[in-house]
């Protein structure tokens, strides 16, 4: 059997023009298919349908699109992460209109998917955030409880699936309940199994009662499942509990090879380990040809007999997959992406909540604006609050900064903003952070999360305004919900 086929590399949009040959001639080696990261819409949909055309059988082109296209794609809308998604959800007073708003989002995400040749979206994560500590998690999970998790993880599953693309359920055993971020190194999920199957599993177990079609193994060390502390995505004991234990019969694929999770081994060793204990497939090699020829030196292939790409992958399950991989690169050009942006623009204002006093009277603010991001943000917040309030003042502090003390006007009312993003490979700056929010709580009049509520979490006594991501929408819309909250 060819090594290559049980391998997804990397795919950078933004170099597609100019490495194009690279990328056929690993079609032509056999691989299984593309991670796409970047480029524009237009070039990456046109580039996907000649390397479809060169495949010998459907490529499976994945991007992590738990936000929709535009988190990757340049042309694609960019919608607010899963939990946001859920809060909008949860706000509407009408079930119909709700479960109609949720299976519309989810439908946008297949349709531009679909239109970028991108035929296996890397979501939902079906991770409970269950530790408000999680550097990695956060808002990229649809709630805290096993029930929310279930439902929205679920629907979009069903509402992908039937729109053509395949969906991918991650990161088993689960992410939720860590201070590591995987990408950095590998977590350790210290629950005993019961634990396990009540909480973490449950999403999982969900989602392969629903017939998704892969499930995300993550870099994780679960004594529960596997004594030995190797990461689930390499242990033959967590693929048996799933194959077994929970009865799942679609494809395996590790989360990405390039990250610190895979712990102490290489990532061509941890490639061979993967497939050892019944991985199908492996994602985001660095380099392929050298993981392909490591493979080959150990003469993995040669002593399988079976003639399918994907041993895990029998009979309907595999027809079904492959008529979803087929819809690929075609074009869709119903698509009205400005309709999709203000489904993006309502949700965000749906999205947004309240925590503490209803009535918060402003009168002369000043505001804080904490950049964990070392940028500059918040302009669309700033110019609503300019609109709003007349000789309106800010400034901005970014880590390693004090905390401006004589700037603010001790008659001024005192807003913090925060910009707090979950983002991989991020490293951490939360103690800076948090340092700051806790010096600032007992002078500011209200705080604003954009991004991670969780760095909130320890404020009390001061009313709260939660927009969990920084889109222009979301700070037009937590503007928006101050100055409503603002009695003057």
């Amino acid at each position: 059997m060819n090594p290559y086929s049980r391998l997804i590399p990397r795919l950078n949009g933004k170099e597609l023009e100019e490495r194009f040959g690279d990328y056929l001639g690993l079609v032509k080696k056999g691989v299984a298919g593309f991670i796409i990261f970047g480029g524009e819409l237009e070039t990456v949909s046109l580039r996907v349908r000649e390397l479809q055309t060169a495949a010998p059988r459907p490529l499976i082109i994945a991007s992590d699109l738990e936000q929709g296209l535009g988190q990757q794609i340049k042309g694609g809308t960019v919608f607010p992460p899963a939990m946001a998604i859920a809060s909008a959800i949860r706000s509407q007073k009408s079930e119909a209109g709700s479960q109609k708003l949720l299976r519309d989002t989810f439908k946008a995400f297949a349709a531009e998917a679909k239109y970028a040749g991108i035929n296996a979206i890397l979501a939902p994560v079906l991770d409970i955030n269950t530790n408000p500590d999680n550097p990695i998690i956060a808002t990229r999970a649809f709630g805290e409880d096993a029930d929310t998790v279930s439902f929205f993880g679920c629907e979009m599953i069903n509402v992908l699936q039937q729109n053509g693309i395949a969906a991918c359920g991650k990161h088993f055993p689960g992410h939720g309940d860590t201070e590591t971020d995987s990408h950095i190194s590998l977590p350790v999920i210290k629950k005993d199994l019961d634990s396990l199957v009540h909480n973490e599993f449950a999403p999982f177990q969900r989602a392969v009662s629903e017939g998704v079609d892969m499930i995300m193994l993550g870099h994780l060390s679960v004594p529960a499942l596997d004594p030995s502390g190797i990461p689930a995505s390499l242990s033959g004991r967590a693929v048996s509990y799933l194959r077994d234990r929970m009865g799942f019969r679609r494809l395996i694929i590790t989360d990405a090879m390039n990250m610190g999770g895979i712990g102490q081994y290489t990532e061509n060793e941890a490639s061979l380990m993967a497939l050892n204990a019944g991985v199908d497939i492996i994602l985001h090699p660095s380099d392929p040809d050298s993981t392909a020829s490591y493979l080959q030196q150990k003469d993995y292939f040669m002593s399988k007999t079976t003639s399918l790409s994907f041993p895990g992958l029998t009979g309907e399950s595999r027809k079904a997959l492959d008529a979803r991989l087929r819809t690929s690169g075609m074009t869709c050009k119903e698509i009205d992406f400005a309709e999709h942006q203000r489904l993006s623009d309502d949700l965000a204002g749906m999205a947004v909540t309240t925590e503490g006093e209803k009535d918060v009277k402003i009168t002369k603010p000043f505001m804080i604006i904490l950049s964990e991001d070392k940028v500059e943000k918040g302009e669309r917040l700033v110019n609503a609050l300019k609109q709003r309030y007349a000789g309106f003042q800010y400034c901005s502090i970014f880590p390693g900064d004090d905390i401006p003390w004589a700037l603010i006007p001790k008659d001024h009312d005192l807003i913090v903003s925060v910009f707090s993003q979950i983002k991989a490979w991020k490293g951490q700056t939360a103690g800076w952070l948090r340092k700051a929010i806790e010096r600032l709580a007992g002078r500011s009049k209200i705080f604003i999360s954009f991004g991670n509520p969780y760095v909130l979490r320890n404020v009390r006594n001061t009313p709260k305004i939660n927009a969990f991501w920084d889109s222009a929408s979301a700070q037009r819309a937590a503007a928006a919900r101050l100055t409503s909250c603002d009695t003057t």
